[in-house]
């Protein structure tokens, strides 16, 4: 499987070789399919995919997102395989770029616990690596993280006791998602409102608040439970 990235999506695109004269690209399930000869190079092939670049991110913007699909799971932004094997003990286990699933005891709670720790684990990793939060005088330490699945909310923050929730569909989108999410919550420890100081320290957190928040709503609109 190749990865091609178009204006920040990590997309993965498939090539068939057969005696076309000519190059074909086509969209399914998110992934770019392509059909053209075998003497044509990658370099032509994902020339090609650039050239369409308008197109293809229309299409992938547009196809809907199942969050309990058993063919393939998304992760971070990427999409996996799926494979099935009722055998195992574990009910989910992801290695070598696969989702193993028992399908005898897995269950959509299950499934969500997984990306709830993937949620966790990733805002530990960004608490600790980001020092502008200690710059503009959030205090990180003592802080209680929780994650579940909200459809209605990215997150949420109870400043009086310093626990921060986020949602845990961010696990299955980019990673600049779930930061920017992050620090709106972080940065309400230190503002309780929405007010244009709240902008203001958010800004030095994540710059591109505006533009990432608007991608994740639209991102949302297509989202199937």
């Amino acid at each position: 499987m190749n990865k091609i990235i178009l204006d920040n999506y990590s997309i993965n695109y498939q090539v068939f070789f057969k005696k076309n004269k000519h190059m074909y690209l086509r969209i399914e399930n998110g992934e770019i399919i392509i059909t053209c000869n075998q003497k044509v190079k990658i370099k032509a092939i994902e020339k090609f995919i650039y050239s369409k670049k308008t197109w293809i991110l229309k299409h992938i913007k547009k196809e809907p997102m199942y969050l309990y699909n058993l063919e393939n799971m998304c992760l971070w932004g990427e999409k996996f395989p799926v494979k099935i094997n009722e055998k195992q003990k574990k009910y989910l286990e992801y290695k070598d770029n696969t989702f193993i699933l028992n399908t005898n005891l897995i269950k959509k709670d299950l499934i969500e616990k997984f990306y709830k720790k993937c949620v966790l684990d990733k805002i530990e990793e960004l608490l600790y690596r980001n020092n502008l939060f200690i710059n503009i005088g959030i205090d990180i330490n003592n802080i209680e993280v929780k994650s579940q699945l909200m459809k209605t909310r990215f997150g949420s923050c109870i400043k009086q006791k310093r626990i921060i929730k986020l949602n845990s569909i961010l696990a299955r989108f980019d990673p600049k998602y779930i930061e920017m999410v992050l620090s709106h919550e972080l940065v309400h420890l230190i503002v309780n409102n929405h007010s244009k100081s709240f902008y203001i320290e958010l800004k030095k957190l994540f710059p591109r608040y505006k533009d990432v928040s608007k991608e994740l709503k639209k991102l949302m609109k297509n989202i199937y439970h």
